[in-house]
């Protein structure tokens, strides 16, 4: 292995070595499959609010339904919530239904996660609503803060138009954790430090540098290999400079290429991580899932054994089929 990625590696080895594995831990995790607008290069089942909004009503509802489920599970397995992750974006919801869904999983000493794409649907009285739940963490999911970029994705605003919300957010102190996609659609290495110096600015402790593009099988062609090449460079400065801001790595994830490449990697300033993703990415609590496009796993590390019920994908099927699902899951967790 590439000696400074072996450092890497023992690097974020260290941060993990104190972790305690308890199998009556589990992490909750909630789709809100809602959002204003879909990047082009988006995997995830996204319905706008603004064609949906009767299927909307019904998916809340059934959303509930599976939340006091998932309460009734707990209590009966007495598992401990280690972190509750509102995945999607729940602040594309009412105020009313936000105050719902976290009043039902409000659970005591959990870390309350809530991700969130576009910063643009923040409101001071949404805000308000989460501050009353404590212990959270806004997870943004911004990808790059290159206006070009940007544009590119399609994701119908610019880098200038987030300031005043990213100061709204900051006033509320919650920890913050930006996703960050080194190397998107062609930028470089100064962009990339760029995109974490305004990451900063904007008071993330934790910032989670992905990659799109280094693949471990090269192909001959010249033009993929200098790609490549260029992308690992780019990788490796962002992993130089995120040491120098006072980072370190707590987590990897499919770092499949052993020679110098540094794709997948969470930072975090010390005692700033996240417990959720890092229990996440290393499978090493239970996961309940709750709504569309949702697993949940039964994880047993004193047999290491893991076991996967998947939800449906689609947004009717899940609202019409809500009852199976509740049936198959009670089965899945006895």
């Amino acid at each position: 292995m590439d000696y400074r990625k072996s450092t890497l590696v023992a690097r974020a080895y260290k941060s993990i070595q104190g972790i305690v594995k308890n199998d009556n831990e589990i992490l909750l995790e909630i789709n809100i499959p809602f959002c204003e607008c879909k990047c082009i290069d988006c995997k995830k089942n996204i319905y706008l609010r603004s064609k949906t909004q009767d299927v909307y009503l019904y998916y809340i509802d059934a959303l509930i339904k599976e939340l006091n489920q998932a309460r009734e599970i707990i209590k009966k397995k007495c598992y401990i919530v280690k972190a509750v992750c509102f995945k999607g974006n729940l602040l594309a919801l009412d105020e009313k239904d936000i105050t719902k869904l976290m009043d039902i999983c409000r659970y005591p000493l959990s870390e309350t996660c809530i991700e969130l794409g576009n910063p643009k649907i923040l409101t001071k009285e949404k805000l308000d609503i989460i501050k009353k739940y404590g212990n959270v963490r806004v997870i943004i999911n911004a990808l790059t803060y290159n206006t070009v970029t940007l544009r590119k994705l399609c994701r119908h605003y610019e880098a200038k138009d987030l300031v005043d919300y990213y100061k709204l957010l900051q006033s509320y102190n919650f920890d913050l954790t930006v996703n960050i996609v080194a190397g998107l659609l062609g930028e470089k290495r100064l962009q990339a430090e760029r995109n974490i110096t305004t990451a900063l600015e904007y008071g993330a402790n934790c910032i989670n540098i992905y990659s799109r593009y280094c693949p471990d099988n090269i192909k001959e062609e010249a033009t993929d290999i200098k790609e490549i090449a260029d992308q690992r460079k780019t990788l490796e400065g962002v992993s130089e400079f995120m040491f120098k801001q006072g980072f370190m790595p707590y987590y990897l994830y499919c770092t499949e290429v052993d020679n110098g490449c540094f794709e997948n990697v969470g930072y975090s300033l010390p005692g700033k991580k996240c417990k959720y993703q890092e229990d996440k990415i290393y499978e090493i609590s239970t996961i309940l899932g709750c709504g569309a496009e949702t697993d949940s796993m039964i994880i047993k590390n004193i047999t290491k054994t893991k076991k996967k019920l998947k939800n449906t994908y689609d947004l009717g099927q899940y609202v019409m089929g809500i009852n199976e699902i509740l049936n198959k899951k009670e089965k899945f967790f006895e």
